[in-house]
């Protein structure tokens, strides 16, 4: 029901069209990694369509706060317990791990509506933006890895949803730190995260068929 919950979500974001040049990310993720009040003015683009922008922006980081987020978090951490079998040590660590990206996304989201309401003359938070949304987007992506080492462990079906899980956990990470604004970062977390969906559709069939051994 989490990653039910995280896929409507997900598809239930109000839309947020491009006003500036996002450098091939979509809009919001844009903003996310704006960095310098020169960058936010260029992303919100012309007065004709700013306000707009704005908005929308606005619009989508409650969205998040309040819908996205609780949902993921929910089924991240739901998933690594329920894969946890005996490796509790394991589990309650891709919990932490998770949740602390989750919670980083929160303060990214009260740091972006601080900018979205002031874009035209920014607080400066531009520095306490990098250090919540590069560590969030690493926590997230090391967690499915960890989602992956716990899935490995288990069925032979938990061995095939291991793989997306741990090459999205992969790629998100690689082109986290080499090109974040390439749309594969955040592709890679979207093929882990569906992976998971996937089991834990499997498991409420046939439980045994992804529970441990």
């Amino acid at each position: 029901m989490a990653g039910l919950a995280t896929l409507a979500a997900s598809t239930g974001f109000p839309p947020v069209p491009a006003c500036g040049p996002t450098q091939g990310a979509g809009p919001i993720i844009a903003f996310e990694l704006v960095r310098s009040p020169a960058q936010l003015a260029e992303l919100f683009g012309p007065s004709s369509c700013s306000g707009a922008f704005q908005a929308a922006q606005i619009r989508a980081s409650w969205w998040d706060a309040l819908a996205f987020i609780p949902a993921y978090a929910a089924f991240l951490a739901l998933g690594a317990w329920a894969l946890g079998g005996n490796a509790r040590r394991l589990s309650r660590i891709a919990i932490a791990v998770l949740l602390a990206g989750a919670l980083l996304d929160e303060i990214e989201g009260l740091i972006l509506l601080q900018l979205a309401h002031h874009w035209q003359s920014p607080p400066d938070l531009f520095g306490a933006l990098f250090f919540a949304v590069r560590p969030k987007f690493a926590l997230l992506g090391i967690g499915s890895l960890l989602l992956a080492a716990l899935a490995w462990r288990g069925t032979p079906i938990g061995k095939i949803a291991a793989l997306p899980l741990a090459g999205g956990g992969l790629a998100s990470l690689w082109f986290l730190f080499s090109d974040p604004h390439e749309p594969a970062m955040m592709l890679g977390h979207r093929y882990a995260w569906m992976a998971l969906l996937a089991l834990a559709a499997i498991g409420s069939i046939r439980p045994r068929w992804v529970g441990r051994p």
